[in-house]
C-alpha cells in the first residue's frame, strides 16, 4: 500500500474506534490503527 492509502486507512480506523461501543471493539481498533502507524513510520518508538 502507498503511504496515502496507508494513511487513510489509519484515519478511517481511528474513526471508527472513536464510535465504537464496548472496551474489546475499542481496543482492537487502535491495534489495528497502531500496527498500520508502524508501516507508516517504521519502529521508531511512540515515547519520544
Amino acid at each position: 500500500m502507498t503511504t496515502k492509502q496507508l494513511n487513510k486507512e489509519y484515519v478511517q480506523t481511528m474513526n471508527e474506534a472513536a464510535e465504537a461501543l464496548g472496551r474489546r471493539e475499542t481496543m482492537e481498533l487502535y491495534k489495528k490503527a497502531r500496527s498500520i502507524k508502524k508501516k507508516l513510520y517504521g519502529d521508531e518508538p511512540d515515547y519520544i
